[in-house]
């Protein structure tokens, strides 16, 4: 009795333990124009932001991000100098997603996907 007991407790531990999956959405990335391509912003403040995952990341002040192109969630940015992950039951390189000065969600590259954050978050730029 006290190893089924034990058994249950350990896989119980287990399920707990494991992350969710990042909910995302197929996305189609279009170009930018040529001057808009050249696009760069750099955060002034640190900012905080949980993906659909549950998982906070945290976007360094005085990062620089250059625009890639656009989702119908916004202009897609990409870390420059580094890249960018989120975290779910996988780990994901992920581009930030800006619109109207909030990050609406990642843009995956990979999955060619959008990934939504709740709440929206107002970031500063310059």
């Amino acid at each position: 009795m006290k190893i089924t007991t034990a058994l249950a407790l350990a896989l119980a531990g287990t399920l707990l333990g494991c992350a969710s999956e990042i909910v995302r959405s197929p996305t189609i990335l279009s170009p930018l124009s040529q001057s808009a391509s050249s696009s760069r912003i750099e955060l002034v403040r640190q900012v905080s932001v949980q993906s659909s995952s549950g998982y906070e990341r945290v976007l360094p002040a005085g990062s620089t991000w250059q625009a890639q192109g656009t989702v119908a969630q916004g202009t897609v940015y990409k870390r420059v100098g580094g890249i960018f992950t989120i975290e779910g039951a996988q780990t994901h390189e992920a581009f930030i997603v800006i619109s109207n000065g909030q990050i609406t969600g990642y843009y995956l590259p990979v999955e060619a996907a959008f990934s939504p954050v709740s709440p929206p978050v107002s970031i500063s730029f310059k």
